[in-house]
């Protein structure tokens, strides 16, 4: 039997199907009326600041383990959103929202894994989306309308790095001068096989100023800019980390890599890259969570911003 009009299928993009299958096989399909996914500005700022990333979902294989690891890990606070069975979890840091965690859906061996996927604003949603096919890349999904969030679409990069399309009905949040609190999000960076050509698709899509930092190899860091920001910038894949694959990584601040690095392996997690000084006096890291999402961290030095030791 039809649905009532104002029920709707649950829509992966926030991981909100109910998979056929569930509860001993029964192949039952599940309706709900439309998730709310929460607004990304609040309050509302009004600006779209094309390029910049704006939000992250962790899209996890253990809900509830991955809630444990990440506020054991960084201090995060938890508010949960319900819907008929489905958890939309958004994590806060020192209150301010950071970040969306959603259960994922295993529906082939690409997804057994859970990832951190990136949402860039931009200005139209479809029209970028049309313009990303055009240059090589792949559908995750067609852009969709979402109550309170905007519109957004899903797609992957010609090196195969997930990222998702947003064009947020409450605006972008704002740039901030300060250095970043604890537990926040620093600029995130693309780990590609061939940066010179991932740093041109992005170009394409978000019209960044592109500038190469010459080293001994060549180009091995490309910044992607818009305006008097540095919105993100493209890395050659790291040796010697097998578990890496093209994929956009995103940094928390934390008061020590090495401290932040021991604690990940304490609660399950692994190092693939461990604490490496930058050109800049910062520190980072990359690490893997319990269940596969990799993700960086970052250290301020002293003399770029005073830190009280918690």
């Amino acid at each position: 039997m039809k649905p009532p009009p104002r029920y709707c299928f649950l829509r992966h993009a926030v991981l909100l199907v109910l998979a056929a299958g569930l509860g001993g096989g029964l192949g039952v399909k599940a309706y709900a009326e439309p998730f709310e996914v929460p607004v990304i500005s609040n309050p509302a700022t009004g600006a779209h600041l094309v390029g910049k990333l704006i939000w992250l979902d962790l899209e996890t294989t253990d809900l509830s383990g991955a809630k444990i690891f990440y506020r054991s890990l960084f201090g995060w606070d938890y508010r949960d959103y319900h819907s008929y069975g489905a958890n939309y979890t958004v994590a806060l840091a020192q209150g301010n929202p950071v970040a969306g965690l959603v259960r994922r859906q295993i529906v082939n061996d690409t997804e057994r894994r859970s990832a951190w996927l990136p949402f860039f604003s931009v200005a139209d949603v479809g029209a970028t989306f049309a313009q990303a096919l055009k240059v090589r890349a792949l559908v995750r999904s067609e852009p969709e309308d979402f109550p309170r969030r905007g519109r957004q679409a899903r797609l992957t990069d010609p090196e195969g790095a997930a990222f998702a399309l947003v064009n947020s009905s409450s605006g972008d949040p704002s740039d901030d001068p300060n250095p970043r609190a604890l537990g926040t999000w620093g600029s995130p960076s693309l780990l590609a096989r061939d940066p010179a050509a991932e740093a041109v698709f992005y170009q394409e899509l978000f019209r960044y100023a592109v500038l190469g930092e010459p080293t001994h190899a060549g180009f091995e860091r490309i910044r992607l800019s818009a305006g008097t920001h540095e919105r993100a910038s493209v890395r050659r894949l790291p040796s010697g980390a097998d578990a890496l694959s093209p994929q956009w990584l995103s940094f928390v601040r934390v008061f020590s890599t090495v401290g932040t690095s021991r604690q990940a392996v304490k609660l399950g997690g692994h190092i693939l890259v461990a604490a490496t000084p930058t050109t800049n006096g910062a520190t980072t890291a990359i690490l893997e969570d319990p269940t596969g999402a990799v993700f960086g961290v970052f250290e301020l030095p002293p003399e770029i911003v005073n830190v009280t030791t918690p």
